[in-house]
């Protein structure tokens, strides 16, 4: 209930600032930088109608991540500048992440403020929150990524979680069929050898398929109810 609240005063404070981004159009006519403001008025109360999540930068890595592409699905749908973007979003930055913006745009001059587009934003959240060095350990860990004694639903989960971080190794529906199916545990992997999968929906078919005939998944799971009973 106290959200509703704070969420409402950040947008009255997004909307003061439009008039701030409107001056900033120094070399344009008054005429102009009018329309420019009216324009951001229309595109904060769109932002605003798809209720878009706060970031608070406590919540870990993966949450940095998730916040952005949140983002960019809302403005998949809005037609904005990088200025406005930038506008709308440092006001959903809250508590530490918020402290933290403010004092990184108080070492930029008004012109970088007003020059700051979207993909360097997004590269300042990220090199904060979700360093280059964790990034490359969630790419290695992918690499390393095989079934094992996973379930086939847990290993599918892991392996849709880790390939966002190695898009360049699974960009067509075949080479994510293949590598997923290589890393398969040998019971079901030996079966699918003698077939040739084209798209990853029927790689996914096929090996539930098997490992729904031998078992496994049940195996694997009555195995941890028995371990955790046994403890």
């Amino acid at each position: 209930m106290a959200r509703q609240p704070t969420q409402a005063a950040m947008f009255r404070d997004l909307l003061r600032a439009v008039q701030d981004l409107g001056k900033q159009q120094t070399q344009a006519p008054p005429q102009n930088a009018q329309t420019n403001s009216n324009t951001t008025s229309s595109v904060v109360e769109q932002f605003r109608r798809y209720k878009p999540p706060t970031f608070n930068g406590i919540a870990g890595p993966l949450a940095a991540e998730e916040w952005i592409r949140g983002l960019e699905r809302i403005f998949k749908h809005l037609s904005c500048t990088d200025a406005q973007k930038v506008l709308c979003v440092e006001f959903m930055l809250v508590d530490a992440a918020g402290h933290w913006w403010e004092s990184v745009s108080r070492t930029r001059t008004e012109a970088q403020q007003r020059n700051l587009t979207w993909a360097r934003f997004k590269e300042e959240v990220m090199g904060k929150y979700f360093p280059q060095a964790l990034r490359d350990r969630k790419e290695i860990e992918f690499l390393q990524l095989k079934q094992g004694k996973m379930a086939l639903l847990d290993y599918e989960r892991k392996f849709e979680q880790l390939s966002r971080y190695t898009t360049h190794l699974v960009d067509t529906e075949q080479k994510k069929a293949r590598r997923f199916e290589l890393r398969l545990r040998p019971e079901i992997g030996g079966i699918m050898a003698s077939h040739e999968f084209t798209t990853y929906s029927q790689v996914l078919q096929r090996a539930q398929a098997i490992a729904n005939r031998l078992g496994l998944d049940q195996t694997t799971q009555e195995s941890t109810e028995f371990s955790g009973k046994r403890k």
